[in-house]
């Protein structure tokens, strides 16, 4: 028995010195963690990144790595707590850096940037740079983009015999066609089961900026939601789903999405099944399609129907160093990385969104046109235009935390018949300034830098009223500071 003991007491030593050699290795060769999710494609890119440190010479005199990189999973708001305490890991992602960085919780990046290429003016410019900006200054970069419009399955609009939109088209063209499509696509039917379009009250807020309304003023600090701009708008998708019925109501999208929704929480198995015509989405729904077995169909991609001033809603996944973090150059060259070709190629093969830097894809016949899948048609090329000229951020409030716009929350009631347009729209203007009110009274660091932002709306307002061109400078709001300057509305001081 004292042998047994004996050898069980060597194997326990000879184990724990193992764990300690493991961990004095650790310690010389750390590994970072980047909470970003488990997922087969975080995973791929994990693997990726190591690959590409070996290849640029990050190994020791052994050919180890002289860091790694682990995932961890975690929402916003626990990153966010994780943040506050202390606690976060040492790259987050899924990152809104507007509502990170006022908590001091984000590693401020902006000469690193730019001295590696990994600013707004090195990749796709200055309205989807501001995904990655506060007060000025750069936190994060990118790990994908979106810029979404209406994706058509083109082998309806031939069945049905129905000329498809073109790229540019306006309200009145999407009644006028959407009327002969669903005419044509429900002939001899008991009850309607085709749609034009699946639902997209996200559509609100670019037909309202193409009448020049933003959802905040030009400084972020009140909102504007009872622009008339916003009642046309908000009016307008009304009638396609009640008055028209070119897209279905809430009771009836159920009904038909309740059997399949895709990944991206979109309808994609209805536009492969022949229930849409159209569907408002970005590439990154190939991640869905090419899963599907009826998934090979002839797609076109055309923006959303506007009025006058052309734009698209961007949108992006950012990673950000935390500002506690002991491995900061570590974390600074994974953000070299996202920007290399290897990390862009990955996006690209896999069709997960734009790749965050466009040198890697304008002018490659890999990303325009995927071998094998050129019934994807001009998918890849209209996005990746649309980014570059049109497309621009949602404006985001430093005042208001919830960060939504109430839009969808104003055409529900709309549609459960609680309140007229202007008035729905008006409760919703109200919240979000009583939302904006209650943070500034409630955060003492806000509240020098709110009262000099309304001193300077007060100042635009009034340059406006006069017709006089206005600072860029004072403008916040990244939609108003594209849209006047597309409209020669900047002074260059």
């Amino acid at each position: 028995m004292r042998r047994i003991f004996l050898i069980l007491f060597v194997l326990l030593a000879l184990a724990s010195a193992a764990t300690w050699y493991t961990l004095q290795e650790r310690s010389a060769h750390p590994q970072i963690v980047w909470t970003a999710g488990l997922s087969p494609d975080r995973v791929e890119q994990v693997e990726a990144f190591h690959g590409w440190l070996r290849a640029n010479g990050y190994v020791d005199k052994d050919g180890e790595l002289l860091f790694t990189v682990r995932l961890e999973t975690t929402d916003n708001q626990s990153a966010l707590i994780q943040a506050v305490s202390g606690m976060a890991g040492d790259l987050i992602d899924h990152v809104p850096v507007k509502r990170f960085a006022p908590m001091g919780v984000l590693e401020e990046i902006t000469g690193f940037a730019r001295e590696n290429g990994l600013d707004p003016a090195a990749g796709y410019g200055e309205a989807a740079g501001d995904l990655l900006m506060y007060g000025g200054k750069q936190y994060a970069y990118f790990c994908n983009l979106a810029t979404r419009g209406l994706l058509l399955n083109l082998d309806l609009f031939e069945k049905y015999g129905v000329e498809p939109p073109p790229e540019e088209w306006t309200p009145a063209d999407f009644e006028r066609i959407g009327r002969e499509f669903v005419r044509k696509a429900n002939a001899g039917r008991p009850r309607q089961e085709v749609f034009f379009s699946g639902a997209m009250p996200q559509a609100i807020l670019p037909l309202a900026r193409s009448l020049g309304a933003d959802v905040f003023n030009e400084t972020l600090t009140a909102a504007t939601l009872t622009d008339p701009a916003f009642v046309r708008a908000l009016e307008t998708y009304y009638g396609w789903v009640y008055r028209h019925h070119l897209i279905p109501t809430a009771a009836e999208a159920t009904s038909t999405e309740s059997e399949g929704t895709s990944v991206n929480s979109e309808a994609t198995p209805q536009l492969a099944a022949g229930r849409y015509g159209m569907i408002l989405t970005g590439r990154y729904v190939n991640m869905d399609l090419r899963r599907f077995r009826n998934g090979r169909f002839r797609l076109a991609f055309v923006q959303l129907p506007e009025w006058e001033y052309k734009n698209l809603v961007t949108t992006s996944r950012n990673t950000a160093i935390y500002k506690g973090s002991k491995h900061k150059e570590q974390a600074r060259l994974f953000l070299k990385f996202l920007a290399a070709k290897e990390y862009n190629d990955l996006i690209i093969r896999s069709s997960d969104g734009l790749p965050p830097n466009p040198e890697w894809a304008e002018g490659n016949p890999e990303f325009r046109t995927p071998p094998g899948r050129e019934f994807e048609g001009d998918l890849h090329d209209n996005e990746l235009k649309w980014t570059l000229s049109i497309g621009i951020p949602e404006s985001q409030s430093p005042y208001y935390p919830l960060g939504d716009n109430k839009l969808s929350y104003a055409f529900a009631k709309v549609e459960s018949k609680l309140a007229s347009p202007e008035e729905a729209l008006k409760q919703a203007e109200e919240a979000i300034n009583y939302s904006i009110r209650s943070t500034v009274e409630g955060t003492a660091s806000l509240q020098e830098e709110y009262r000099a932002a309304c001193e300077r709306q007060r100042q635009i307002d009034h340059r406006k009223a006069a017709g006089e061109k206005i600072p860029a400078g004072w403008i916040r709001n990244p939609f108003y500071r594209k849209f006047y300057r597309d409209r020669g509305m900047l002074a260059d001081h």
